[in-house]
């Protein structure tokens, strides 16, 4: 068995090495997007699903935004959170949805470098903050239950807007970074296949 990983090995570099030889790329780069086939005449159909779920998104969210604001009573720490989720949400959804229903409506499959990356980055900074906020919710509910009588003196508004701004930069710092290693990084080619 182990005689035949040299072999599967010779095999298998040349396809690799053809799977990632670097063409270079002329400037503006502009990605094609392969893999989202949609039946043609369906674009405006696909275009108004997308915007009804926009909508929906919109205003399920401005509806929450609006009562833990205007509720003086909700102004605690666990629903201030909450709305740190919601423009959360409304920044992940602005991120991907009025580009996919430009691409519906007009039928192009291609975007430009510089607005992928921007892209890329909002849903992945979109990703990581919802994970981040999540975990100080976590932080404020163990001390809750943890600690019930000392809940009032522990998790403070100062505390609360601190674990908030963290969970936000946390994600921005960590999505940076990522990005960062990715910028000088030379292109394989200019086809995304999903």
């Amino acid at each position: 068995m182990f005689m035949c990983l040299p072999v599967l090995h010779r095999a298998l570099l040349p396809w690799m090495n053809n799977q990632t030889m670097l063409v270079p790329l002329q400037q503006p780069i502009v990605f094609e997007i392969e893999g989202f086939d949609i039946l043609p005449g369906s674009g405006p159909f696909f275009f108004l699903l997308a915007l009804l779920v926009y909508m929906l998104v919109m205003l399920g969210n401005g509806v929450v935004a609006c009562v833990i604001v205007l509720d003086k009573k909700l102004h605690r720490p666990m629903f201030v959170m909450i709305c740190h989720l919601v423009v959360c949400d409304l920044m992940g959804a602005t991120a991907v949805l009025p580009h996919l229903m430009m691409d519906f409506l007009m039928g192009h499959k291609k975007i430009v470098y510089p607005a992928a990356i921007i892209q890329a980055f909002c849903i992945h900074f979109y990703g990581t903050a919802v994970q981040t906020i999540l975990g100080a919710m976590a932080y404020d509910r163990y001390v809750a239950v943890c600690e019930p009588l000392r809940y009032q003196t522990i998790m403070t508004s100062t505390r609360m807007h601190l674990c908030c701004a963290l969970a936000w930069s946390v994600a921005f710092v960590l999505i940076a970074v990522l990005f960062s290693f990715h910028l000088n990084v030379p292109l394989c080619g200019k086809t995304i296949q999903h």
